[in-house]
């Protein structure tokens, strides 16, 4: 250190212990003269480690590179600017720094050294990779939303005679599959609870009785494509028992229940979720009151090609039956 540089040098060390920065001089060409006790207490590099390019081994095998090119064209700048991770010691784990420093220059325009703080931005660079993850999922989120409205629309005007039969049915659907978003969207882990779809579409459909309507299943949490798909069948079944069961002129019954078992497949016995709708009313046994095709498709044909679902519907003289049994972890699967 020059002798006309130490009484101003050694106030300014001074000042700077006190501050919350990793704070380091270094010469023109990078290599460090001085680091500040926070520095030295934060890598547990004493002085002998950190001069000249030992601060290096402090940094993050992956950014050293990053570092020496940024001082490689620091001269030319007059600054240095650069991210990159320091270990910290005590806990063995890397923390993300933001790193700048601005020459002392003499009269002549001289670079003499440079002056360098290292901050802390480890939370900030987390929840900016947290904001890029959630943008990510967003986005497949709404390019699979636009592609089951697309599909509904198509679907149903496929199976649907008039304008006014397609949009009261397409209405219907579009606002099933609304809901589980909004439970989706609520869920602070994506997921959705089962019990949540089902007695919402009750509620909607009017079929709350407790003396006619027996709902029976523990919590079940579905993922993405779980939740609208069954979502979707339990808006299928509950409308077409509402329209095909004359559950306002006469007695009915509707258990629901669902729950966890042991698969009996012949290559895994993986749990696999098993849901049960019967619905018996008068009106259900008679031949028009068969689900349409788009529901028929809904409760088997999607099911079993998106979620590996073994189906299986029955209307008999007392009504309707439907069972479907989904691998637990394809209904749970949150990446769809």
């Amino acid at each position: 250190m020059p002798s006309s540089w130490s009484g101003p040098l050694q106030s300014l060390h001074q000042v700077i212990e006190t501050l919350p920065l990793l704070v380091w001089r270094a010469r023109r060409d990078g290599a460090w003269l001085w680091a500040s006790p926070q520095w030295q207490d934060f890598t547990g590099q004493a002085e002998a480690d950190y001069l000249g390019d030992g601060w290096l081994q402090a940094v993050h095998p992956d950014d050293r590179q990053a570092a020496q090119t940024a001082w490689r064209s620091a001269a030319d700048r007059q600054t240095f600017e650069v991210e990159f991770r320091v270990l910290n010691s005590r806990e063995q784990r890397y923390y993300w720094h933001k790193t700048r420093a601005g020459p002392v220059i003499d009269e002549s325009g001289t670079i003499l050294e440079w002056l360098g703080t290292s901050t802390d931005i480890d939370d900030l660079k987390r929840l900016r990779e947290q904001e890029h993850s959630l943008l990510a999922e967003l986005q497949h989120r709404v390019r699979n939303m636009l592609g089951v409205v697309r599909a509904l629309a198509r679907r149903t005007a496929d199976h649907s005679d008039t304008m006014d039969g397609f949009l009261l049915k397409f209405e219907g659907r579009i606002n099933a599959f609304a809901r589980t978003q909004a439970l989706s969207t609520h869920s602070p882990t994506g997921l959705v609870n089962l019990r949540e779809i089902v007695f919402d579409e009750l509620m909607l459909h009017h079929l709350q009785d407790e003396s006619q309507v027996r709902v029976d299943g523990p919590d079940v949490m579905l993922g993405i494509k779980g939740s609208n798909l069954l979502g979707l069948a339990v808006h299928e079944l509950a409308s077409h028992l509402v329209a095909n069961g004359r559950t306002e002129d006469g007695p009915f019954s509707l258990a629901v229940s669902w729950g966890i078992e042991n698969g009996s497949g012949q290559t895994s016995n993986a749990p696999v979720l098993r849901f049960t709708w019967v619905a018996r009313a008068s009106g259900l046994a008679e031949t028009g009151a068969r689900l349409d095709s788009l529901a028929h498709d809904l409760l088997h044909s999607a099911l079993r090609y998106e979620l590996d679902a073994e189906t299986s519907s029955e209307l008999g003289p007392t009504g309707l039956a439907f069972e479907v049994r989904i691998p637990l972890a394809r209904v749970q699967d949150r990446t769809s």
